[in-house]
């Protein structure tokens, strides 16, 4: 894209460069894609963002209207546990009826979300990329942060995250505690969560090549929303054969580089062999 962050198209594979480990690679496929991909739409509907809800299911179904048609869509909400709102389907179908956020209950397994939403994408081919919006503070998952960092870095998934502020609400969700012991140990463990929840949100999406949005307000949301779905329209796909074979487990460092001025490249900075492809020999 250029400085102003539009798309430019019309580029050709002897106008890119790649690198791993700083040794550039010779691109052996190429395309430009403006196909239609598959995204897991991942909304965040725990108690931090309860008087924000009815924002955030305007926020998701404007999030459909702006999908072709010919997109497919999975929907995710989850609190203490994961709901499938739909499964993945063709948008227009999806557009028939609204998205409907069940009860909610007591938690928030972000990681555990992550996770599940990771496994799920990994046995759809084609395009896709998962859009998550939520304040990034996990309460009792399973998973781990960094087992999510991990799985992202082995799957060829583009993730977009949208943080929006729950912190303003944190002194009156904290109000029903009575228990003043038990009220301070709550708002440590919270703290600490906010303390991660960027860079995490973050280091997400650059792991991947995708982008990180802060929504203070969710009035921000549709803009983001509207950037999303735009840059998910038309990209470049490039494939290369490391020049060096990898264990299990290494991670690889890639640089995409274009010939012209004035142009940002956003892709993935790095991937994580896989032991069965590197006992393949390949990547």
């Amino acid at each position: 894209m250029d400085r102003n962050g539009r798309s430019i198209a019309n580029l050709r594979k002897e106008d890119f460069h790649i690198y791993e480990d700083g040794v550039e690679q010779n691109v052996a496929y190429f395309a430009s894609v403006e196909r239609p991909f598959t995204v897991a739409l991942m909304l965040d509907v725990s108690g931090s963002t309860q008087s924000q809800l009815s924002q955030i299911r305007e926020a998701a179904n404007t999030f459909v209207s702006r999908l072709r048609a010919n997109d497919r869509m999975m929907a995710i909400t989850f609190d203490g546990q994961i709901h499938v709102l739909t499964k993945a389907e063709d948008v227009s179908a999806i557009r028939r009826s609204k998205l409907h956020i069940p009860a909610v209950t007591d938690g928030t397994v972000l990681y555990d979300a992550v996770d599940f939403a990771l496994k799920q994408m990994a046995q759809i081919p084609g395009r896709k990329a998962i859009v998550l919006m939520t304040d990034g503070v996990d309460q009792n998952s399973a998973a781990t942060l960094k087992k999510t960092m991990d799985g992202i870095a082995e799957q060829d998934v583009l993730v977009y995250t949208v943080q929006y502020n729950t912190l303003p609400q944190l002194p009156q969700r904290l109000s029903v505690i009575k228990n003043e012991k038990a009220r301070r140990k709550v708002q440590e463990r919270l703290m600490k969560g906010y303390a991660v929840s960027g860079p995490y949100l973050r280091g997400l999406a650059e792991k991947t090549g995708g982008r990180f949005y802060r929504a203070d307000d969710l009035s921000d949301v549709g803009p983001a929303f509207e950037a999303i779905t735009s840059e998910l329209g038309v990209q470049y796909s490039l494939g290369y054969y490391p020049k060096q074979k990898s264990g299990a487990g290494a991670e690889r460092g890639i640089k995409v580089r274009v010939r012209y001025p004035n142009l940002v490249v956003r892709a993935r900075d790095s991937y994580t062999t896989s032991p069965a492809i590197a006992r393949s020999g390949g990547n």
